[in-house]
């Protein structure tokens, strides 16, 4: 075992492939907001910076407000699309804001974000597979270089 990191910014790449052999993707990265800052200003922060480093980048409807998993953790869910190649690309990324820990989040600013990404419009069965993932997050309270 080794020390727990000073910040964790990995990004993970799940890809899949639907029943009628659609690929997606969901994406899972972390991040910080800065001191003061709220949720949504850390959106807009971010889709401000795509809008400038990405093609085609346009955000899609309204940003919504909810709760997911079983610890109902607070969420912002925002849509857009972009061009990759010359293809467009549609995400849905759901940002959680993780509770407070001690050790682990003593500011409340850490973030969770999922992502569901295709370059077609979403399937029920991508959906609900999205829906499943985020909804079975739950943070662990005590990192494993803490439990013992």
């Amino acid at each position: 075992m080794t020390f727990m990191p000073q910040e964790d910014q990995s990004i993970n790449i799940l890809r899949y492939m639907d029943e009628e052999n659609r690929p997606y993707n969901i994406l899972i990265n972390r991040a910080t907001l800065e001191q003061d800052q709220t949720v949504d200003e850390f959106c807009e922060q971010q889709c401000e910076r795509m809008k400038r480093l990405v093609p085609g980048f346009e955000v899609e409807g309204k940003n919504l407000k909810h709760e997911i998993g079983p610890a109902k953790l607070p969420v912002l869910q925002t849509a857009n699309k972009f061009l990759e190649d010359g293809v467009w690309v549609r995400q849905v990324s759901s940002v959680v804001t993780l509770p407070w820990h001690p050790d682990l989040n003593p500011h409340s600013r850490r973030l969770m974000v999922f992502t569901l990404a295709t370059n077609d419009d979403f399937s029920e069965a991508q959906r609900k597979h999205y829906v499943r993932i985020i909804n079975s997050f739950t943070p662990v309270e005590i990192a494993v270089s803490q439990e013992n």
